[in-house]
């Protein structure tokens, strides 16, 4: 990527997909090597559970954290080399003054944007935590505030207004290299992370797994307000978590029909894929946002939705045991 990239696009609905998966999906298109959502989702591990982040204030970005914690293995699966990028330093009032008296960087940040621009002027794909959603930087400019970037669809001045591209303090520089997994050995590794995520059991301690979005929202559905940082605009934060609900139940379906297309070979490849699509059936009465908005009100409406939502429960635990069975009678299919 780096110069003569500045069209590239990350693709998707904001409201369903992982902005850090489809900026991957991004990248490896811009490299010529086109694959789809579902497939990198799938291997990334997030399709088969959405997270929770119970340390965000608003319930419409309860969903946004972690989809990164498998980037080594996914560059081993696809194929790229990953190197990380931090600052502890936060883009401040007083780092611009700074920077635009002296016009040198505060020692803080002068490692971390020399490491950025060196980046892509060699060319790497740079992959930034902007917030609410990931992006890709895709020019660059002695403006740091001006850095071009490229997000989901439509969440460009969004990010760009709250955290964006200088305020960003996690980087992966990204370079194309062949992937030393055979498809076999991804799936099965993406199986075998999936069931444990799925059941709720992710790797990092601050986050949650399993069923533990669908009763956090059912439980939410008992309050007065969904959101409590939003209040009576909490109509948007719940429709987006329903969106979110139904983008990872859906993306779970296609990675597992592609799995089974390449793998093949009699597994119980089906009891995972109807509960799934079961799931998705269920949470996607809730997704049009004209229907939802006008019966949002409706006491009978959210009554019915909490009760939803503790079936999606259910049928996310069923999920992560017929998931583990996949993924043992795949291990063994392998040792075999």
């Amino acid at each position: 990527m780096g110069r003569g990239n500045e069209q590239v696009c990350v693709g998707g609905d904001p409201n369903q997909v992982d902005s850090f998966v489809a900026c991957l999906v991004a990248v490896l298109n811009a490299w010529d090597r086109p694959v789809n959502y579902d497939w990198v989702a799938g291997l990334a591990g997030i399709t088969f559970s959405p997270v929770l982040n119970p340390g965000e204030d608003c319930t419409a970005w309860w969903m946004e954290a972690g989809s990164d914690s498998r980037i080594d293995s996914l560059g081993r699966a696809l194929g790229f080399d990953v190197a990380q990028v931090t600052r502890e330093a936060m883009w401040d009032d007083d780092a611009r003054e700074a920077y635009a008296t002296t016009g040198m960087l505060p020692a803080p940040h002068e490692d971390y944007f020399a490491r950025l621009g060196a980046a892509f002027d060699r060319g790497d794909a740079i992959v930034l935590r902007t917030w609410p959603a990931w992006s890709l930087i895709v020019g660059w400019t002695c403006d740091l505030d001006q850095l071009p970037f490229a997000t989901v669809p439509g969440f460009e001045e969004l990010v760009a207004g709250i955290w964006g591209p200088a305020q960003a303090q996690l980087a992966y520089l990204l370079n194309p290299m062949p992937g030393d997994l055979s498809v076999e050995e991804a799936v099965c590794d993406a199986l075998r992370y999936g069931a444990a995520v799925a059941g709720g059991q992710g790797q990092e301690s601050s986050l949650r797994y399993g069923a533990a979005l669908y009763a956090a929202a059912a439980e939410r559905m008992k309050s007065e307000f969904f959101c409590l940082e939003c209040r009576e605009h909490s109509d948007s934060c719940v429709h987006r978590t329903l969106m979110r609900m139904l983008g990872t139940q859906r993306s779970a379906v296609g990675f597992l029909r592609d799995a089974q297309a390449l793998i093949g070979g009699g597994l119980p490849w089906e009891p995972v894929i109807d509960r799934f699509a079961t799931m998705a059936e269920v949470t996607s009465v809730y997704c049009g946002w004209p229907d939802f908005q006008e019966n949002w009100l409706n006491e009978a409406y959210r009554r019915n939705l909490g009760s939803e939502l503790r079936t999606l429960a259910a049928l996310q635990a069923e999920a992560a045991g017929v998931l583990a069975e996949l993924a043992g009678a795949f291990e063994r299919q392998i040792a075999g």
